[in-house]
């Protein structure tokens, strides 16, 4: 009697489809994208296992340019999820609303969310005229909506940097002698 090679108990790799996953991030500068890198990187941790996650990132300011926010749109009219982070303010940007107007008609009525992370001096409330005007934006499109009040960091340097600046200000003895060192000057010429 002779045992089958092809036992279907064996522990053979295959690949498995993931489910695709697409995000889209609008943020508006530094400290608007650093909030959005940490749900970003919340949320692959969560979703790489079964999903095939793809992340399209758009500072606002460059979507002033028609063939990047065209390109922008396009994403985020096929995205399965939309992250706008920006500041409080009484309303978004010029831009951000022409980037908007641009996806909202073209959203298929298809399960996908909008996420709102909004920067403010307390992390207890966003300027009610924004979160609106986003909550209505979802409406209009079909998509849920999460808002994400945060406080707003102040603007400190990278405490590497800092390390690196100071660093760089010392003048050690051996840098010191270097400084006052008279050269000679080097004589290149042909008949020296």
């Amino acid at each position: 009697m002779t045992k089958s090679t092809s036992s279907p108990e064996r522990n053979e790799p295959h690949w498995e489809p993931k489910f695709p996953f697409d995000l889209v991030v609008a943020y508006e500068d530094g400290a608007t994208r650093a909030r959005a890198l940490q749900l970003y990187h919340h949320l692959a941790g969560q979703l790489l296992d079964d999903y095939d996650f793809k992340c399209a990132w758009w500072k606002l300011e460059h979507l002033g340019e028609p063939a990047l926010r065209e390109h922008a749109v396009d994403d985020a009219a096929e995205a399965n999820m939309i992250v706008l982070s920006v500041r409080n303010k009484k309303e978004l940007p010029a831009i951000g609303k022409t980037w908007i107007e641009g996806w909202l008609p073209r959203r298929e009525n298809r399960k996908s969310a909008l996420v709102a992370l909004v920067a403010s001096e307390s992390p207890e409330s966003g300027d009610p005229a924004l979160i609106n005007y986003l909550q209505s934006v979802a409406r209009l499109a079909h998509m849920d909506f999460f808002q994400h009040a945060f406080g707003q960091e102040k603007q400190t340097a990278d405490p590497a940097m800092e390390q690196v600046q100071a660093r760089a200000s010392v003048v050690t003895p051996m840098l010191e002698e270097i400084l006052n060192r008279r050269t000679s000057a080097l004589r290149w010429g042909i008949n020296e």
